[in-house]
């Protein structure tokens, strides 16, 4: 699939919402981390608005959670991670989005998945 990718400077809400309507899939790369948050939260608010159900998410958390279950505390750690990510997809269940934060690259990945 080709995904279209913009940096937060370039792409304005009107270009989101629009991307949104025609279903489309896109990646918002140099997000600085003062503004992850905030955009993450506008991003939901227009998928949100048009009707569409989303789900957040962050990029790699599975594989940190697998790391994590090697016993003693951190096995813990990743089993507690495991329930709580297999929860959040439950109570988000079938999204019309998904938006992955890739905090470490600093850029969101806002994808189309019906």
């Amino acid at each position: 699939m080709d995904v279209n990718v913009y940096s937060l400077q370039e792409i304005s809400n009107e270009q989101i919402l629009e991307k949104i309507k025609n279903k489309e899939s896109f990646v918002i790369e140099k997000v600085d981390s003062v503004k992850y948050s905030p955009t993450i939260e506008a991003l939901e608010k227009i998928i949100e608005s048009q009707g569409l159900k989303c789900r957040v998410y962050t990029i790699g958390r599975i594989a940190t959670a697998g790391v994590t279950a090697f016993g003693g505390v951190t096995g813990a750690i990743g089993l507690l991670s495991g329930i709580a990510i297999a929860a959040h997809n439950i109570a988000t269940w079938n999204p019309d989005y998904e938006i992955g934060k890739n905090i470490l690259g600093s850029n969101i990945h806002v994808t189309y998945k019906k």
